[in-house]
């Protein structure tokens, strides 16, 4: 540290001045509680993380406004030019020299030039977009000297140009049959039997040279063309017909939509604004697809002009500006409701133990946007259902699970490069990190990933009201990157994903592919609205809520059109299927972009199926003809191992039209692999509750949005969902009236009555009485039965509701009761009585000192130790030891009884007898192939932490074997050891336990600076790749020039060129004010050796953030320096030290490295004599300040707050301050002697 002569304010200053720089240079944007950058955060260790390329081809009036995307003509914005511009029902292609128009029945466009439109002399190297509107483009050709603007939309057969006055139109006609009649110029049969028409101002003439034609418009700049019917037969006729539309030139086009929650209708209105060119007319001609003609509201204006051969199908045109749709909302819900008893064959304690196997389940450190919103799902549908059955701590450690991660991604720290959100200005588009399938670099399918954030945060707002007050703007956020409904919006394009006229969304940002843009799973689109309407109905944003109810039912209207072709009027006759799974601008396939199986093409039109999937249903006879189909075509009855056949999902499909015989498909096929997103417990749960229900209503609405109508033969179930803090009533169309309480789901079915099951002892031996006693509230009771699993046991038919169970049989009983009213009944929530103990694998407990083999964890006397000697995350066994328990555990001849197919979440407990209390070293065999390694894990008793984290490294291959060492505090006495995985990823062998004192080194809960004299200690190193680490004490040669009585040394030997070393810290890093990191070398390797200072995120390896220096000195104490200013606060709180970069050691002098003095400075300097050496530490601190002066006396210490007020004047014994009463935060310690004085920085916690 400088001396220094400043006074302490303007040291204040100056270190608040910093504080403040690395906040902008973070450009961390709060929002609530919840905040996202605006710079680039950079890349993951995998490379992962972009953005676009380039900058938007926008010009004229679409300047400083968002730039939309996911649109039909999106690569205009991304390209110079545009070789797949499908409006239907022409083809369009962007040249240098203008526009192509051709007409492709199917397909790309490929070298199809039937006719060329351009200027004379224009040579523009690119074509922007100069406006939009919400179904129409205006594309811009200038070069300088020409300047040129076609405008088109969707369903529209004109195109409208506009030109500078003095240029000259050409048009080349490279096919077809020409002719001029007056101001038209014909053009009949140019390609695939298409006719065209040019219409030039009033008084125009052509002139041609060969196949060229050119006007000057007599001196006007516009014109326009058409493409006329394809059943045309007298051209000139139908020319002249359309010459009224000819100058009525669009000027912007609007979709407006509203919900009427009384007749639950929605209505959106269609309107074109036009300016008359010349002429009486002021109508353009409009082409309406099939899922506008066929849902027009009564009172609109109907398409009874020519139609048109469109891929989406037969375009009936319109000689209007505005028309109107009205389609019927029908309704979704959160989850299905609780009558699963209903159903015959449905096991309560089955669900139970479903919901037991995933509760503890964690999310991935190694994700991505998609398949983080998949798993979010997984657990949010599991956690609904546990929350409905009564089980409620599972219910609770699924939320905390979702709202950790989801409030991580929500949050942006400086330096981190995951779980984060950026946005990207010049795209206007949000971006999440890490991203998957094109989210970041083509901001493809943002409605398909955070469709799961939004319910995902739709369910965190349901379970903890008032969430949505910290983190519901930055949700909104999300909301309106992929759907604002805001035309004015600054940050967001209006409805990106959506395309109003198209009636569905597009997936692809720039529409990348050469037969235009593109949409896969149409199911996944729809849970964005289906997102979009729990977000807005949870929270009391109406707007949201509408939002959502337009596009699912728009989009319904499409799906059942474009993707399904239920009324049998759009396919092709050679389309094979009865649906597609890919829907392109202007082709359709069964392919996916992950296989071309037809098992995945009807599932990804499927996945995943929730409370908002009743859609799938709606067509009873549509959805039985597809389930035959797929039974056709794929193994679903043979139950055929297929990774592209998702079971679950095709169960879930059938039993909207025929529950009984999902379930006895499900009932088949109990040890199927579960494909990735999906909840065993969600599909039991779904496929007995729509077996209690029936099948979708869809000839009744309700006037509340979250509400739905089953029919079972006659019975009608009525069920609604009140998101609301007050009760309300349910009014559905057929007059009946459901009354739904605050926060409640609630059926026509449901009786006033309930339960808890509870017994005098959850842990009773052999042959015990167990007494059970069920507490009702409610009246109407007749009868209390009481279960064992699926066993009846009894029953008690007066108050208070009682069973003995008499003699209790060995292993884990799953009690509940049902109570009836009359014939009708409920369940109580499930509990599990434990009969046995449990005891050592062997005949007695493990000797400490001794040896313990993985293999070897606890027995239960009652059979299968799931969550009682362990916990593991499937439950089937993959390995070949103890078969009939859920480990995957193997027997190696060299290892012994290993246990591998490790995950985060599982445990295994030990009992073991330890001899002697102390400190153990425990050497322990692992392998990972993992090539980040594995880990980390732990070793716990009673609940209390008696070892540190310890993580592994990669060896290569899950079958070579490594050892490390780490350190374990025990008790004498016999104690059960649990050993806790917080990350897998490894495979774990013999541990071997050996006694090596009374005390442990201190963990290596640290901070910077560390000096190595108390700690860190070896164990807290964590060596990889080749890197030795250990703490000694100094001695010659590098004791001359450094007085410390202990130092770290790296040894690097084989393995990789990035072997090393690494220290966990106890917080993350900030460089907001200490920008360097800095630490005393001494070492024989030559000048210039590379060394490498990276910081890490211990929870997420992958993110990180790495600097390399080089060396001056050899054989000699050098000071090197790493500027990580630029991150300011970070979660990095890790340090990993590479020495010798780039090159693989050999253990000898030149490949080992002696450090000290690891910390974080202000400023780079060369230490004032009178103070070097000085040090303050731990920092932070907790209670006791020590202050290493060496040879320094200092006079006085001061400690101030950053506001400049002294807290603290301390004259003697300043070797070692008290800061016990010091409140918690960060402070300026002032160290004084009779020359001067230095300010270091302080933490205190």
């Amino acid at each position: 540290m400088i001396r220094s002569n400043l006074n302490p304010s303007l040291l204040i200053l100056i270190f608040s001045l910093a504080l403040c720089s690395g906040m902008l240079l973070s450009a961390q944007v709060s929002v609530g509680d919840g905040s996202y950058t605006t710079i680039f955060p950079g890349t993951d260790s995998a490379g992962r993380n972009g953005f676009p390329s380039g900058t938007p081809q926008l010009s004229g009036n679409a300047l400083g406004k968002p730039v939309p995307t996911n649109d039909w003509w999106s690569k205009l914005i991304k390209e110079d030019h545009a070789d797949n511009l499908f409006n239907y029902p022409m083809t369009l292609k962007t040249t240098n020299q203008g526009l192509i128009v051709t007409y492709i029945p199917w397909g790309p466009i490929g070298d199809s030039t039937p006719i060329e439109i351009g200027l004379t002399g224009l040579n523009a190297a690119r074509t922007s977009v100069s406006d939009y509107s919400d179904w129409t483009v205006t594309m811009n050709w200038s070069d300088g000297s020409h300047d040129l603007k076609t405008t088109s939309g969707i369903g529209m057969p004109f195109l409208y140009f506009q030109k500078d006055a003095d240029d000259v139109v050409e048009i080349k006609v490279n096919s077809g049959t020409v002719t001029v009649s007056g101001e038209m110029l014909i053009i009949a049969n140019a390609v695939n039997g298409a006719d065209f028409v040019f219409y030039a101002p009033s008084g125009s003439s052509w002139s041609s040279i060969g196949s060229t034609y050119t006007s000057t418009l007599n001196g006007n700049d516009y014109w326009s063309m058409a493409m006329l019917p394809q059943s045309t037969t007298n051209v000139n006729a139908v020319a002249v017909e359309y010459k009224k539309y000819a100058f009525v030139f669009p000027t912007n086009t609007t979709t407006t939509w509203s919900y009427n929650e009384i007749s639950s209708k929605v209505t959106s209105v269609f309107s074109v604004s036009t300016e008359v060119k010349e002429g009486t007319d002021t109508n353009v001609l409009l082409g309406l697809l099939p899922h506008q003609w066929s849902n027009l509201a009564p009172t609109s204006p109907t398409p009874n002009e020519y139609s048109y051969d469109a891929i989406r199908g037969e375009l009936k045109t319109m000689d209007g500006n505005t028309f109107t749709l009205e389609n019927t909302f029908k309704g979704i819900l959160p989850t299905l409701p609780n009558l699963t008893q209903y159903s015959t064959g449905f096991s309560l304690t089955d669900l139970d133990a479903k919901i037991s196997q995933i509760e503890n389940d964690g999310l991935a450190t190694w994700t991505d946007s998609y398949n983080e919103g998949q798993v979010m799902n997984r657990l949010i549908q599991t956690a609904r259902i546990a929350d409905q059955i009564g089980d409620i701590v599972a219910r609770d450690k699924m939320i905390a699970t979702i709202k950790e991660r989801l409030e991580d991604w929500l949050t942006y720290q400086s330096g981190e490069v995951a779980f984060l959100f950026y946005y990207n200005s010049d795209w206007s588009a949000l971006l999440g990190y890490p991203s998957g399938h094109g989210q970041d670099n083509n901001i493809n399918d943002h409605h398909f990933h955070w469709g799961y954030f939004i319910h995902a945060a739709a369910f965190m707002e349901q379970f903890e009201p008032g969430w949505v007050n910290q983190w519901g703007e930055m949700i909104n956020l999300l909301v309106r990157d992929a759907a604002s409904d805001d035309r004015n919006d600054t940050m967001f394009p209006f409805l990106r994903n959506f395309s109003p006229y198209a009636g569905h969304s597009w997936a692809n940002g720039f529409a990348t592919f050469p037969q235009g843009n593109d949409q896969e799973s149409t199911s996944e689109s729809m849970q964005f609205a289906s997102s979009l309407i729990h977000w807005g109905s949870v929270t009391e944003n109406d707007a949201i809520r509408d939002l959502g109810i337009y596009i699912y039912t728009t989009e319904q209207t499409a799906i059942e059109e474009y993707w399904f072709d239920i009324y049998e009027r759009n396919f092709q006759p050679n389309q094979q299927y009865s649906l597609v799974s890919r829907v392109w601008g202007n082709s359709y396939d069964n392919g996916t972009f992950f296989t071309g199986d037809i098992a995945a093409s009807y599932g990804i039109e499927l996945y995943p199926i929730h409370g908002g999937s009743m859609y799938l249903g709606h067509h009873q006879a549509y959805a039985q003809s597809l389930w035959t189909e797929m039974t056709n075509n794929t193994g679903i009855l043979s139950n055929e191992v297929n990774p592209n056949l998702w079971h679950d999902t095709y169960w879930k499909f059938l039993a909207l039209t025929d529950a009984q015989a999902a379930i006895d498909l499900y009932d088949s096929y109990p040890d199927r692999e579960l494909k990735f997103g999906v909840s065993d417990a969600q599909t039991y749960h779904w496929l007995h509750a729509m077996n209690a229900l029936g099948i979708v209503d869809t000839s009744i609405t309700s006037d509340h949005p979250i509400a739905v109508a089953f029919v079972d033969g006659g019975l009608t179930t009525y069920v609604g969902h009140n998101y609301s803090n007050t009760a309300i009533t349910v009014n559905f169309s057929d007059g009946f009236m459901l009354d739904v309480p605050a926060n409640t789901m609630a059926t026509s079915r449901d009786l006033n009555v309930s339960g808890i099951l509870s017994a005098d002892t959850y842990e009773a031996n052999e042959n015990d009485p167990v007494n059970l006693t069920t507490t009702t509230s409610g009246s109407g009771i007749t009868k209390v039965e009481f279960y064992d699993g699926d066993t009846f046991l009894g029953e008690d038919t007066t108050a208070p509701y009682e069973f003995n169970v008499p003699n209790i049989s060995l292993g884990i009983h799953s009690m509940y009761s049902k109570i009836f009213v009359g014939t009708d009944f409920i369940n109580t929530n499930v509990i599990n009585i434990q009969v046995g103990d449990q005891i050592p694998y062997s005949a007695g407990p493990t000797i400490i000192p001794g040896i313990l083999e993985a293999g070897h964890y606890d027995i239960f006397e009652g059979g299968n130790g799931q969550g009682i000697s362990y916990f593991d995350t499937s439950t089937d066994n993959k390995g070949n030891f103890r078969p009939t328990e859920y480990v995957d555990a193997v027997t190696d001849v060299t290892e012994g009884a290993t246990v591998g197919w490790i995950t985060a979440g599982e445990w295994l407990e030990y009992t073991i007898d330890v001899q002697t209390t102390g400190c153990y070293d425990m050497n322990f065999r692992y392998a990972s192939g993992n090539t980040s390694g594995g880990g980390p894990f732990h070793f716990e008793i009673d609940g209390q932490m008696v070892s540190p984290q310890i993580p592994v490294t990669t060896t290569g291959d899950w079958g070579n074997w490594n050892s490390k060492t780490s350190t374990i505090e025990l008790t004498a006495g016999i104690h059960v050891l649990r050993l806790t995985v917080t990350q897998g990823e490894f495979n774990l062998g013999r541990i071997t336990f050996s006694y090596s004192g009374m005390d442990c080194p201190a963990p290596g809960e640290t901070g910077l600076p560390f000096d190595f004299e108390t700690s860190p200690v070896t164990a807290d190193f964590t060596s990889f790749n080749g890197g030795t680490a250990t703490v000694e004490a100094v001695i010659a040669p590098q004791n001359t020039g450094n007085n410390s009585g202990s130092l770290a040394k790296v040894v690097r030997n084989g393995g990789d060129v990035w072997a090393g070393a690494y220290l966990n810290l106890s917080g993350g890093l900030d460089f907001s004010s200490q920008n360097f990191i800095t630490l005393r070398l001494w070492t024989e390797a030559p000048i210039g050796t590379t060394v490498k200072m990276k910081l890490e995120e211990q929870a997420n390896p992958a993110n990180a953030s790495e600097l390399d220096v080089a060396t001056a000195l050899s054989g000699e104490w050098e000071t090197l320096s790493w500027d990580f200013s630029a991150l300011g606060a970070t979660v990095f709180d890790r340090l990993v030290f590479m020495f010798d970069y780039g090159n693989t050691g050999d253990g000898t002098a030149t490949s080992t490295f002696y450090f000290d003095d690891v910390e974080q400075v202000t400023t780079l300097g060369i230490e004032d004599p009178e103070f070097e050496g000085l040090k303050i530490y731990p920092n932070p601190v907790t209670n006791k300040l020590y202050i290493k002066s060496n040879s320094i006396h200092l006079t006085k210490v001061e400690i101030f707050t950053l506001l400049g007020q002294k807290v603290m004047d301390v004259r003697s014994d300043l070797n070692a301050i008290d800061l016990t009463n010091l409140s918690k935060g960060m402070y300026l310690v002032k160290l004084l002697n009779s020359d001067g004085y230095i300010i270091k920085k302080l933490i205190k916690r």
